[in-house]
C-alpha cells in the first residue's frame, strides 16, 4: 500500500509539474468527492461508523495523515504556477479543506463522544 502511494503521491507530482491547471483541478475533484474503497460492499457504512467511532480512521485522521502530508510534499499552497483555473481550483481546494477541519471534522468528533459517552452511561 505504501509503495502504491509514493507511486501515486510522484505521479500527481510530475502531473503539477507538466500541466498544473490540470493537476490541481483533477486534485480539487479528488479531495472534494473522495468516497473509501468499498463503499458498496455490504454493512461498509456501518463497519465504517465503527472505525471512525473507535478512531482507527475517520476524517481527522483522513486529512491529518493522508491528505496534508501529500499537499505539503506537492508544495500545492506556495506554488506560483497556476493560471486563473488553476488559482480557482487551488482556492475551491482551499476551502473545502477550511471547512473539513473548523467545521465537518469538530462536528463529527462531537456527535461521536456524545456516543461514547451515552455507551459509557449504559454500561
Amino acid at each position: 500500500e505504501n509503495l502504491h502511494m509514493i507511486f501515486y503521491r510522484t505521479l500527481c507530482g510530475a502531473a503539477l509539474d507538466l500541466v498544473p491547471d490540470q493537476a490541481v483541478q483533477a486534485i480539487d475533484l479528488i479531495i472534494e468527492n473522495f468516497r473509501m474503497p468499498g463503499m458498496g460492499m455490504p454493512n461498509f457504512r456501518r463497519n465504517g461508523v465503527l472505525m471512525a467511532k473507535h478512531g482507527v480512521y475517520d476524517l481527522r485522521i483522513h486529512l491529518e495523515e493522508v491528505l496534508q502530508p501529500v499537499l505539503r510534499q506537492w508544495n500545492l499552497f506556495e506554488r506560483n504556477d497556476f493560471g486563473p483555473l488553476g488559482e480557482q481550483a487551488r482556492d475551491r481546494l482551499v476551502v473545502f479543506l477550511d471547512n473539513l477541519e473548523k467545521v465537518q471534522i469538530p462536528r463529527f468528533e462531537e456527535q461521536r463522544d456524545r456516543a461514547l459517552a451515552r455507551e459509557r452511561a449504559r454500561v
